[in-house]
């Protein structure tokens, strides 16, 4: 048996197809809700009728209403929402232990911790969701960059080997620079005092 719908009601599949093939042909609006009528073999105001419920659907479930409704609905139960965050936050259970004193079993109210903790991710979690998103691309620059710095430090040795040979090309040789004996220059070692003597020798 063939199921009835109710011409109101929109589960019924031949509201979208009269909708579609309205949308599909061209000419004025009577003309198509003729063409339409005349296919099918109903009256043009049943046809009529399919168009303007898909039409009013389509307007009810428009992107921007539907946000609209969502924003409206999370204001509404956010007060409660609050309450019950609240509530397990501070949450508290009744346990049973032995009196010290006595020697009796005594009830005794503590800190539910397992409620609280799991309360507590929830609000972590949100406050993750409402944190901007930085670039993944942007993090690991980062990081190669630190890495990279880390690898190119350089020793005393070579600083000083950077800034003779920057000081030579350049012919501006700083002041500390300009001290440096001159055997250090030539990675020779320093003159020994006999060397110095001989030449006193020679000299006279």
């Amino acid at each position: 048996m063939a199921t009835a719908f109710s011409k109101h009601n929109m589960r019924d599949p031949r509201h979208l197809m009269r909708f579609v093939k309205f949308q599909a042909l061209t000419g004025t609006e009577p003309e198509r809700l003729k063409a339409i009528a005349k296919s099918e073999s109903v009256s043009v105001e049943t046809v009529k009728d399919s168009v303007r419920q898909i039409e009013s659907y389509n307007r009810q479930n428009e992107s921007g209403r539907v946000e609209l409704r969502l924003n409206e609905s999370i204001l509404r139960v956010m007060p409660a929402f609050e309450n019950s965050m609240v509530g397990l936050l501070e949450a508290t259970e009744l346990v049973e232990i032995n009196d010290a004193n006595t020697g009796k079993k005594k009830i005794v109210k503590q800190d539910d911790k397992t409620t609280r903790l799991e309360a507590s991710r929830i609000v972590k979690d949100i406050i993750v969701a409402k944190q901007p998103k930085q670039p993944i691309a942007e993090i690991n620059v980062n990081q190669t960059n630190q890495v990279a710095n880390l690898s190119t430090a350089e020793t005393t040795e070579e600083r000083m080997d950077r800034l003779r040979k920057r000081a030579a090309e350049e012919n501006l040789l700083p002041a500390e620079v300009a001290a440096v004996p001159g055997y250090l220059d030539r990675d020779e070692d320093p003159p020994s005092s006999d060397d110095e003597d001989g030449e006193d020798e020679e000299g006279e």
